[in-house]
């Protein structure tokens, strides 16, 4: 028996598209879509995929594949941290290191310890004042990084420093799964998240002198970008930073070639799912045939990156 040897079929945004239409037999086999109905269809699916998008996969799915570990440096002046595409201190691909001598405020380099630096990333240093303050490296020479601007704050040896690229830093989170606080001896302490009424019963939280390591954070993701908070007013000890678990958005769909950000368990639930929304547009029936191959193929694709639940039962619970 010979078989292919191959396992890389996929699909693009205009396959889906066809297929759907294919579907609905609002489009004949030898017929290509017009210009106009892959804009209307592509606007569809991207709803579409928006809305399926989490965990809002018909559950039990999780998807997995789009599950991201965020760092977020912690902020020894306030409380607030907004997540996005732009924000400081936020990435999904964090270097950690010291400061390897001692330089003074207005220094236009530093020498760094445990970490390579790299052109053009993004270089945060602990200061004497206690605060994260944020550089360009410009050039390198061995563990020598050149820095822009010049040094703001006076650094001491042994100091945290950080170095992430710009690239690197991710959309806001649709939610958080878990959260952890980590030294610099990558000891990990997990952070509760609060709901919104226990967290707005917390007395001190806006306090910038209550100062101390985070215990717990809320997050509330908004259109575009996301907000947490921390317990404490301002965090003491910037040498430790925080890591939350969760899911990004899916991506968009935007040229004809562009792949779906789903595995392959999904390309038929994708083109099923396309074809049941854009027949009312067609003026397609939608009858009880189109509907269980709908259903069969998002039950299926469903279970795709489900995760296996641990149950434990603790007796005299209600003792």
């Amino acid at each position: 028996m010979s078989t292919s040897g191959s396992y890389s079929f996929s699909v693009t945004r205009d396959d889906i598209i066809r297929q759907a239409m294919l579907n609905i037999k609002r489009l004949d086999p030898d017929d290509a879509p017009s210009p106009s109905e892959l804009n209307d269809c592509a606007r569809v699916l991207n709803m579409m995929v928006k809305q399926w998008m989490g965990k809002t996969d018909f559950a039990p799915g999780l998807k997995v594949w789009t599950r991201a570990r965020v760092h977020v440096l912690l902020n020894g002046s306030g409380n607030g941290y907004t997540l996005n595409q732009t924000a400081q201190g936020v990435t999904t691909v964090l270097n950690v290191g010291t400061v390897a001598s001692n330089a003074a405020q207005s220094a236009a380099s530093v020498v760094l310890a445990g970490l390579v630096p790299v052109a053009g990333q993004t270089l945060a240093l602990q200061g004497t004042d206690g605060n994260l303050e944020y550089y360009t490296i410009s050039s390198v020479a061995g563990q020598t990084a050149s820095i822009t601007p010049s040094l703001t704050v006076a650094v001491n040896a042994n100091a945290a420093a950080y170095m992430y690229a710009a690239a690197s830093v991710p959309p806001a989170l649709l939610e958080i799964e878990s959260a952890i606080l980590r030294d610099n001896t990558n000891s990990d302490t997990p952070l509760r998240i609060f709901t919104v009424q226990d967290w707005d019963m917390l007395p001190n939280k806006m306090d910038p002198t209550n100062q101390g390591d985070p215990i717990g954070i809320l997050y509330e993701p908004g259109i575009n970008q996301g907000v947490l908070w921390t317990d404490c007013g301002s965090c003491q000890d910037v040498s430790k930073h925080m890591i939350l678990t969760g899911f990004l958005p899916v991506q968009d769909f935007v040229n004809p070639l562009d792949n779906p950000q789903y595995p392959q368990e999904w390309y038929l639930a994708l083109c099923w799912g396309l074809a049941e929304q854009i027949s009312p547009m067609f003026g397609a029936n939608w009858g009880q045939k189109e509907e269980s191959l709908k259903h069969n193929a998002i039950m299926i694709a469903r279970n795709k990156g489900s995760e296996i639940s641990s149950m434990y039962f603790q007796p005299g619970a209600e003792d």
